[in-house]
């Protein structure tokens, strides 16, 4: 079984099938030679949101050796606070649940990063903060759909599903989420798993 966060997972749905190929046997071949990018950042969303000190945040941002990875966290960060760092109503999501396609032998942990109300309303997001490849609307909306189907029967079911891209920024909703949506998945998935036999 192919195991992926959903934000990895929509990696995956940016590249082609070299790049899918090249991540694959990473993945598979070569087990923590990556980076965890997302987890610096998260800890420091995750601080902010419990009201940390900016000194305790900094430190979060900075812990990482390679000055890259603090520009990174640091970028997207900012771009947190400035969307999100005034709403009151922000709070940390700590439910995981999985969304298995048997079909291709690949499940995905879907966790959300926070939630927001606004208008009486909940929003359920995961963030995606990579900038190279950027987020296209096509694969945001696989990412709602799959968060959306996630939780549907747990207490955020009435949500709006949103994959939040710290980079430009910009918030893709389960509003745009289509038919041609469900297909699209399928097809990725497909090429997943057809590409993890080669390698």
């Amino acid at each position: 079984m192919l195991t992926f966060s959903l934000p990895s997972f929509l990696k995956m749905c940016q590249l082609d099938s070299h790049g899918r190929h090249a991540a694959l046997d990473a993945k598979l071949n070569k087990p923590n030679s990556g980076y965890p990018f997302h987890r610096p950042l998260r800890d420091a969303i995750n601080a902010h949101i419990d009201g940390a000190d900016q000194a305790d945040i900094d430190e979060i941002l900075n812990a990482p050796s390679q000055e890259h990875q603090r520009r990174y966290n640091r970028n997207a960060f900012d771009a947190f606070v400035k969307r999100f760092g005034k709403d009151k109503s922000i709070a940390i999501v700590r439910e995981t649940e999985i969304y298995p396609v048997h079909a291709h032998g690949i499940e995905i942990t879907v966790s959300p990063w926070f939630s927001t109300v606004e208008n009486g309303h909940t929003y359920l997001h995961v963030v995606w903060a990579t900038s190279k490849p950027a987020l296209e609307r096509r694969n945001a909306n696989i990412g709602c759909l799959i968060l959306s189907e996630s939780f549907s029967s747990t207490r955020y079911g009435n949500s709006t599903f949103c994959v939040m891209d710290l980079t430009k920024p910009i918030r893709f909703s389960d509003k745009t989420v289509s038919a041609k949506t469900s297909v699209i998945l399928d097809d990725v998935c497909r090429s997943i798993s057809s590409l993890a036999k080669q390698v």
